[in-house]
């Protein structure tokens, strides 16, 4: 005695197959604008960013940086001085982009003994990080978690979009 069963399926891991590079490619673009938004915000807000010492302010009060251009600032916001690194994040096919200095305030660094640094009496101090998007233990930033959700039911959206059968 044989028994013959017939299934009929309404998706296709095959068309998802074939469209996952684009629906993965799709969801980090996404991300990687989110991402670049909520480094953007923090630097802007200041959030879970080390605060500024006195002799950094004393520098932008008198506008005798370099890097500031001669426009003395009342402002206190780390990183945010000139502007050209908040504006310079931007995000990317390959992720999110910035003026190269960004790395040093995401590590941290030690001021050189050269130039300023020496003028100042303050070569040989260290910088704090200033990572605009992870906290000291590594975890992306309470900003950028809250669209989590909304772009995990995007990608969703799109893996059901795509292999769905008529």
């Amino acid at each position: 005695m044989a028994i013959t069963t017939k299934a009929k399926s309404n998706f296709s891991f095959r068309k998802l197959s074939n469209a996952l590079d684009d629906v993965l490619e799709d969801y980090f673009d996404d991300s990687y604008e989110e991402l670049a938004q909520s480094a953007r915000e923090n630097l802007e807000n200041s959030t879970g960013i080390a605060p500024l010492k006195e002799s950094s302010k004393y520098v932008r009060r008198k506008g005798i940086s370099p890097k500031g251009y001669g426009l003395p600032t009342t402002s206190t916001k780390p990183l945010v001085w000139t502007g050209n690194l908040l504006r310079s994040i931007k995000s990317s096919k390959k992720g999110v982009q910035a003026v190269g200095y960004l790395k040093y305030h995401m590590e941290g660094y030690t001021v050189s003994n050269k130039g300023l640094g020496k003028k100042m009496n303050f070569g040989g101090k260290t910088v704090p990080p200033r990572n605009p998007f992870f906290t000291s233990e590594g975890n992306l930033k309470q900003n950028f978690k809250r669209g989590e959700k909304k772009r995990t039911e995007r990608l969703i959206n799109r893996i059901n979009k795509v292999w769905r059968v008529k």
